[in-house]
């Protein structure tokens, strides 16, 4: 609802300077009646803040009466005029001082405006946090968290941890609402989301959402094509009308341009690797091989041709360099490393 008695912020620092005529005095006063009726707006007590914030910016010195002194000395000259000197005695009077008035004036100027400022900026703040109030949003300011090269970790305000992948970005409130809790993420990040049936946690991934109560999981939303694997717990992966269920273990892509939720047949053995520094391959062809160590190392591995994709590779890399796993892979096969700039070539005849 509208102030019934309008009144600028001009006018508010006219009132505390003492500046007001009574007319405008009533009005400000009327307007003060006015706000303490509305709850979401600033009431008396926050405009006794700004009362002393304008005094706080008041000069400790007390004004000068330039003028009163003057009149004092010129009463004195005119006594000692009655008892005229001779003309070799100069009269000596005191120059003026008016010269200082713009001085004092233009400090007392600054003073009064950066009191209007700290005035008006205080009062744009109450009204923006009364106005968050009033529309029932408590968490509304967000943090967001930002990689790129790095992984990070991080505990949000319930309790919930997660491991944020490279190049992924993730955003949540100060203080989550009392009836749920939602984050955005673009990229990958791993979830360990503390229990509360009261309050879903949800995960806005691109154009579709993971809702949980408590449980640990992951979410790949690196491009439109959105990624879940649970590692325990209980989740709800939608998109739209679509949605399905996933339980330990279970895997689920959602794939924009079908439009739809693909249920994987098991867990993909390295959904986890980000998080736990492990890649395991057990006889995998050399080209889902290098797709993974590329993703797990931010690195581009390529082969030199087709054919050598087919060459199947076990072994495992737990905290493994890339450079020791490159090697190992290559000496596996029975393949060279070739540089090309930032990009890596493997080559050969063949696989042994």
């Amino acid at each position: 609802m509208a102030d019934q008695h309008p009144i600028d912020d001009a006018l508010l620092g006219k009132f505390l300077a003492g500046e007001t005529d009574p007319a405008e005095s009533a009005r400000v006063r009327a307007w003060l009646a006015s706000r303490t009726d509305n709850k979401s707006a600033t009431s008396q007590d926050d405009f006794a803040r700004f009362e002393r914030i304008w005094e706080a910016a008041e000069p400790d010195q007390p004004d000068v009466d330039t003028d009163a002194a003057w009149r004092s000395v010129r009463q004195k000259m005119r006594t000692t005029d009655r008892n005229p000197v001779s003309r070799s005695e100069p009269i000596v009077k005191p120059l003026p001082v008016q010269r200082n008035e713009p001085y004092r004036d233009w400090n007392q100027t600054i003073f009064r405006i950066a009191a209007v400022l700290a005035l008006v900026a205080s009062f744009g703040w109450l009204l923006y946090q009364f106005r968050s109030m009033s529309q029932g949003h408590p968490g509304e300011r967000m943090v967001t968290l930002v990689t790129n090269n790095q992984k990070i970790s991080k505990t949000l305000p319930d309790g919930t941890r997660i491991f944020l992948n490279r190049h992924s970005m993730l955003t949540y409130p100060v203080a989550f609402a009392d009836d749920q809790r939602d984050v955005t993420l673009t990229g990958e990040a791993f979830f360990d989301v503390t229990p509360d049936a009261s309050r879903p946690f949800r995960i806005e991934a691109r154009k579709s959402v993971v809702q949980v109560l408590g449980t640990s999981f992951s979410v790949s939303a690196y491009d439109a094509n959105v990624s879940v694997a649970v590692r325990t717990g209980k989740v709800r992966f939608s998109s739209g009308r679509k949605e399905v269920l996933l339980t330990k273990n279970q895997q689920a892509t959602f794939e924009a341009t079908a439009d739809t939720i693909r249920r994987m047949p098991q867990l993909a053995p390295n959904a986890f690797a980000y998080k736990t520094g492990q890649l395991v391959f057990n006889n995998e062809p050399l080209r889902d091989v290098i797709q993974a160590i590329n993703q797990f190392y931010n690195t581009d591995v390529q082969l030199a041709n087709a054919q050598l994709g087919n060459c199947r590779l076990t072994t495992r890399f737990d905290k493994t360099s890339f450079e020791d796993a490159l090697a190992v892979t290559a000496e596996t096969l029975g393949l060279h490393i070739r540089h090309e700039g930032k990009q890596v070539i493997l080559e050969g005849v063949g696989c042994r």
